[in-house]
Formats: structure tokens, sequence, C-alpha cells
């Protein structure tokens, strides 16, 4: 944004930038310098060549590829054994068989590396007595050579302030203000596609895999003080320290919001068999968790969808300081059916659509057609004025103080219109052409200020997808959009109730 009143005020009190420097994570998240061992120049035949490829991709430190045979690495020099490295990295990358891993950890120790990240699987999540072994022989060397490491099997962290991904997805998410801990790192990584496509903006990711040394409380600890992270996202299959952990989540929430997704069951169920192999945790009942969820105030879901879509609404809430008073919704369709699809939705989900008063009615009698609804939902049946539509509906609206927030349907791309006009013979000037690109600038905006100041939250909805031109306008505008109905009331309403513990508990 070139105006300088369009940057993004952060809700979140600015704290000192060095204040994490002195955490156990920060050399994790902000290396100097990687050694890697497990890479080769298969590109896309093993997953530790996969890493390095991520790092060479992006990282502006130093990369030094361990490996016994080869003398170079994917176009760098590699080295045979770690201690034969001119420096000490500051960071380990681990991504060999099980069996090699407390002797190379060893190794690291000697040459006085302080951080690593274990990828390899085969430890305690593997049921085997060796895999036991092996954690203990690990646990053993880290401890006597003050060495903190993420893992094992785990995919480790990404870090888009830095350029860091050690992830094997070469995709990556768009950088914001929204970071990840995760005990999947499928969770954690591959997600990416998804939201690259909805808009979801997510600085940092970590996969903690087992949890062996550093756990999702040490990832809540940076998260709360780190100032680029004003959204938290967890996913969870156990929690290790829950007194510290819950005590954290209180003091997190208020200023944080934190969004999670629990896996596990009752004892003995299919969920808590799945984690078992998984990681090796042992889960707890689903009652208990629920319960610790809503004391502490983390936000919680079993979707993936609505995680992602949870993500993306508290983001733009605390970027733009935009969080709603109150319940009270304003409805704006072109379509009786999916107004009275969101009309029910939002009371299903506990919110109110007032009718307006005489007076707000009156006055948008004079920007809809005759046979439209003025009362909420304000059903305009078809269109033509979409100044009137887009712009002085939610002005008035909003500033009539009779709604905390709007749900706004249909939003439509054009571009098709006018490509089928054209592919069946007709014609479509050039300013029509270019209609969707101006109109979504010249309009949306404006009333995107206009709800930050009233802090009137506005969401958009489809019925197209997130491919199309006018779809992205919004996107890349940070505008909420969805394709569907049935999501924007949903995230409405976490989004008023979050409002709603903010304030009581600020």
């Amino acid at each position: 944004m070139n105006n300088p009143k369009e940057e993004p005020q952060n809700n979140v009190s600015q704290i000192n930038e060095h204040s994490t420097k002195n955490h156990i994570l920060y050399k994790i998240l902000y290396p100097n310098s990687v050694c890697i061992f497990g890479a080769n120049n298969n590109l896309i035949g093993t997953m530790g060549s996969m890493m390095c490829r991520n790092l060479i991709s992006d990282f502006q430190g130093q990369i030094f590829p361990i490996h016994p045979n080869l003398e170079e690495v994917q176009g760098l020099k590699a080295y045979k054994n770690v201690l034969d490295l001119p420096e000490i990295p500051d960071l380990a990358h681990i991504v060999l068989p099980p069996r090699v891993v407390p002797q190379v950890l060893e190794e690291c120790g000697q040459k006085g590396i302080k951080r690593a990240i274990i990828v390899s699987g085969g430890f305690r999540e593997s049921r085997h007595a060796d895999g036991v072994d092996l954690s203990q022989k690990i646990d053993e060397i880290a401890k006597k050579y003050n060495i903190r490491f993420i893992g094992p099997n785990c995919l480790g962290v990404y870090n888009g302030y830095a350029g860091l991904n050690t992830f094997w997805a070469y995709l990556t998410h768009k950088i914001g203000n929204i970071s990840i801990a995760s005990q999947s790192g499928t969770f954690a990584s591959l997600t990416a596609w998804h939201t690259r496509d909805i808009g979801v903006k997510i600085g940092k990711s970590i996969s903690v895999g087992n949890e062996r040394n550093i756990d999702l409380v040490d990832v809540l600890e940076f998260y709360k003080d780190d100032p680029q992270t004003s959204v938290i996202g967890l996913y969870i299959e156990e929690i290790k320290r829950g007194k510290r952990f819950i005590n954290l989540a209180k003091e997190i929430t208020p200023k944080k919001p934190i969004v999670a997704i629990y896996t596990g069951g009752s004892a003995g169920s299919a969920a808590s068999r799945s984690i078992k192999s998984h990681t090796g945790s042992i889960a707890g009942d689903t009652r208990i968790y629920d319960a610790m969820f809503k004391e502490t105030g983390i936000i919680s879901t079993d979707s993936v969808v609505d995680f992602l879509y949870y993500l993306r609404t508290l983001s733009y809430a605390q970027t733009y300081n935009i969080f709603p008073k109150g319940k009270r919704v304003g409805i704006i369709t072109d379509s009786g059916g999916s107004g009275s699809l969101m009309t029910k939705l939002t009371e299903k989900y506990g919110l109110e659509v007032p009718e307006f008063s005489k007076e707000l009615q009156d006055q948008i009698s004079e920007l809809i057609p005759p046979t439209a609804s003025g009362a909420n939902p304000v059903d305009i049946t078809f269109f033509r004025e979409f100044y009137n539509f887009f712009m002085k509906l939610p002005k008035l609206i909003i500033k009539s103080g009779e709604v905390d927030c709007i749900l706004f349907s249909d939003v439509f791309d054009i571009q098709e219109i006018n490509d089928i006009v054209e592919q069946s013979g007709g014609s479509v000037d050039n300013m029509m052409k270019n209609v969707v690109k101006s109109f979504y600038t010249n309009l949306t905006k404006p009333i995107h200020r206009l709800a930050r100041k009233y802090s009137v939250p506005i969401f958009y909805s489809g019925p197209q997808f997130y491919s199309y031109q006018g779809y992205r306008e919004f996107i890349d505008s940070d505008i909420p959009i969805f394709e569907l109905w049935d999501a924007p009331p949903k995230c409405m309403a976490m989004l008023v109730e979050y409002s709603r513990y903010r304030r009581n508990n600020s």
C-alpha cells in the first residue's frame, strides 16, 4: 500500500525486537549458518536433498552439507565430517537413519553446535525397544553438550522472515502475522497450497515432532513475545506440561488469539492409537481438552477448513484492529437463497439479525429497486447500480450504528461474462473489460477503511472461485472473501465471541 494511511496497524503491543533473542528457539529460527546431514545430488529422490534445496532457495546464510563420500552437494562444497567444518554452525539439520543419529549428534556436540533439528524417525514412536534406547541416547548426548533440538520425527521449521525453510515441500506459505506450532509435520507444511489459495499468511511454522527436547510450551513462550506473531495456530496430539500450557495460554489469548485442532480422543480410541504410532504421544480425553480450551480462551475446531479460515479472520482483525463491539449483523445480498442461508446460520451461531429502524429502511429504499427489501437482510434481488450495492449501502448501514458487523453477498467476477459475450459473437468495450480491477480497487478499499474506522468487519462471499481475478483482488487487498455462504457466518460468530473474550480479559 502506497498511502501511509493505508498501512495496517498491528493491535498487538509492540515489544523490543530483541526480546526473543535469548530464547532457545531463536537460533533455530534465525541461524546464520546451517550444516545439513542426509542431502545428496538427487534433488527429488530423498527428503534430505529436498530440504537442502529449500535451504539453498531462500536462505542467505552459510550452508554446509555433510556427506562421507561426496565432494560437492547441489553445487555446495561438502564436508566428510562436521568436525571438518571451518566454523561452528548455528544449527545442525539431521536427516539420517535413526541408528546413526546418536553418533552424529555426539560429533555436533564436540564441534560446539548448540541447536539442532532431528528429522529422522524411528525413535519413541516406533514401538520397538531400540527406538526407546536411541531416544535415551540422544537425550544423554544433548544434556552432555547442552544441545537443544526439535524432533525427532519432525520436518523442522519455516520462517518466512528469515528465508528459512527446512520442510521438504518446495511450496511455502505467504508471509504474515500468523505462526503455527504443530505436532504433525504435514500439517505444518503441506497446508501451504491452501493457505496461499485463500489468503492465510503464515510467517512462522514449527513442526515439533516427538518433542523430545523442545515442546509446544517452548514454542508458545517464543510466540508470546515474538513481535512478528499476532495469531497462533496449534495442531495438538498431546500436551506434556499441562499446567504451564494452561497458564501460558491464559496470558496469551487476550492479546494474541490461539486456534487449535486437537486430534485425540477417549482412551483406546482409533484416534489415540493413530497418535501413539505417529509421535509416541499418549492422548487425553477430548472432554478434558475441550474444558481446557474453554478455560484458556483457545478457539478450537475439528475442521481443517475452519482452522484456516479462523486464522485468516483473526489475522485480519489483529492487523487492522477490527473487533466487533456486539453481535448485531447486517446482511446485504442480491440473492434470496444465499441471504436466507446466511441469516439462518447467523442466528444458529448465536448472532442477531435485527430488523432495521424505519428511518434506516427509508434511507436504504432510495438506493435499491422498488421490488427489493431493506428490512435486514437487504435483498436487492438484481442490481445495476454497482456503486450503490458495493459502496453506498454498506456505508449507510455502518454509519447508522445499528449493526456491529456485515455479511455481504454476492461478489461476481465478470471476466467470464465478457468471454462468453465475445465467444458468442457479441462485443464488449474495453472499459467493460477493465472494470473488475478498477471496480474492486476503487470501491472495496474505501469500505475497508470505513470498517476499520468504525470497527465493523465486512465479510464478502461468492459463489465463484478464489482463482478468479476479482477474488484475487480481494485476497491481495486483505479483504475477507469466501467462495460460498456457509463459512462467513461461522467465522463472524467466532470473531464476535473472541472480541467479547478479549474485552472481558484485557
